[in-house]
């Protein structure tokens, strides 16, 4: 139960986040779009990023493998979008592999516009987590899993295409997993920091067949 009230507390604040944002950007001039405007309704979008960092000593090196994450989603109106993303990361030292994690799960991303080529979106995730991390005796590899519950703002650019650059500046999470030896290990996550901030990019899908009056 405690558990429970802790999800039903973290998605609260999330969505209490991503409404404050919403506020946010009426002061900002912001927008959202009718549904009889000229919109991306009824559209799919892909997303993601990959990231690589190795840091290098005379003595050890390390290095990250990330993608944070991978998702599709359906523009269920103008502004609203739901669906499914996955992430992996893997980090090595001395290259060894010392943790591996997998999350997927599914996410909801309102958006308002500012201006013509600039959006703020508010996202949110509830992803199942797994993995593999190195025993403190560092002889074998322990399975864990958990879950993760994620909300953060990101700024949208649109390059035109169906194209743009999504730029996240913040986070608030929760990650919870367990291992057969250690049990719940909990870690949080909020505010603004060079952890939080990161580039990705989209592009959106129309599938939808034209009709004769589209074409004229």
């Amino acid at each position: 139960m405690k558990y429970l009230n802790k999800t039903v507390f973290s998605l609260a604040v999330a969505g209490m986040s991503l409404f404050s944002g919403k506020v946010s950007a009426q002061f900002l001039g912001g927008h959202r779009l009718k549904s009889d405007e000229d919109g991306p309704k009824g559209q799919f979008m892909m997303y993601g990023s990959l990231d690589y960092s190795k840091v290098t000593t005379p003595t050890n090196s390390s290095s990250t493998v990330s993608s944070a994450p991978l998702g599709v989603g359906y523009f269920i109106n103008n502004n609203d979008l739901i669906g499914v993303n996955y992430a992996y990361s893997q980090n090595s030292v001395n290259h060894n592999v010392v943790y591996k994690q997998n999350e997927a799960g599914i996410w909801y991303s309102p958006s308002v516009m500012l201006g013509k080529y600039f959006v703020l979106i508010g996202q949110v995730d509830a992803h199942y987590v797994w993995g593999q991390q190195q025993t403190i005796t560092a002889d074998a590899m322990e399975n864990f899993n958990g879950f993760r519950l994620r909300a953060y703002p990101l700024i949208g650019v649109l390059l035109g295409g169906g194209w743009a650059l999504k730029f996240k500046f913040a986070e608030l999470s929760m990650l919870q997993t367990k291992t057969k030896q250690e049990g719940w290990t909990k870690s949080y996550v909020a505010g603004i920091s060079g952890s939080t901030f990161g580039v990705g990019i989209s592009k959106n899908f129309d599938f939808r067949k034209k009709s004769a009056k589209d074409d004229n």
